[in-house]
């Protein structure tokens, strides 16, 4: 199983999966795992504590000091696969074969205006340049790398649904149209990465300048 930040044969990386896999561990379950020192096992968790993927609680198991116990946070699931893309396909597939594909795009149309809703509240400016640098930044913090280019173009270079819109185009037309809503101006799509582009380039129009 691949991690977002550590390979699956790192210290760090068997650590995380031992603690995925069995809830919780002392200091002694991952010397024996790791078969090294109780310093080294220390160092690791440390480590992984000041990342925040790790929490700890005392546990007292007979006579003697209390022992650590440690737990995964919710924050370190992120580093683990998820299966995402595949659950979304499917009920994309799903929804067209029962209500047909106009009532998909319907469906779409509605999740891009709440995406765009919770957009606009980042965007703003009176100019399209200073909107556009707004969007660039918000999307960048989504982990979404953005380009913006001189003649108004944002270039997405790396596509948030790129499983899902392999089969279902109609995901780079959502996102076209919650451009538009979130920047205020049309926008038409010049090339996307599903058609073997290297970005999505999304070209805007400036009507209302």
């Amino acid at each position: 199983m691949a991690l977002a930040q550590y390979t699956e044969d790192s210290p760090a990386g068997k650590i995380l999966t031992y603690l995925r896999r069995n809830g919780e561990a002392t200091i002694r379950d991952l010397e024996e795992l790791l078969g090294i020192s109780t310093t080294a096992v220390r160092e690791h968790l440390a480590h992984l504590e000041a990342k925040g993927l790790l929490t700890t609680r005392q546990a007292r198991g007979g006579p003697g000091r209390p022992r650590l116990v440690y737990s995964l946070t919710p924050r370190a699931e992120d580093l683990f696969p998820k299966e995402y893309d595949t659950l979304v396909t499917l009920l994309l597939r799903e929804i067209a074969s029962r209500e047909g594909e106009e009532r998909l795009d319907a469906l779409l149309d509605a999740v891009g205006r709440r995406l765009a809703e919770e957009y606009r509240s980042q965007v703003s400016g009176a100019d399209l340049e200073e909107r556009l640098a707004h969007l660039r930044a918000t999307l960048e913090a989504r982990g979404i790398p953005v380009e913006v280019q001189s003649g108004g173009t944002l270039q997405v270079l790396a596509c948030p649904y790129h499983d899902v819109a392999q089969e279902h185009a109609s995901v780079c037309s959502m996102e076209r149209r919650m451009f538009e809503q979130v920047l205020g101006e049309p926008v038409q799509i010049e090339g996307t990465i599903r058609e073997g582009r290297r970005c999505c380039n999304f070209q805007i129009a400036r009507s209302s300048e």
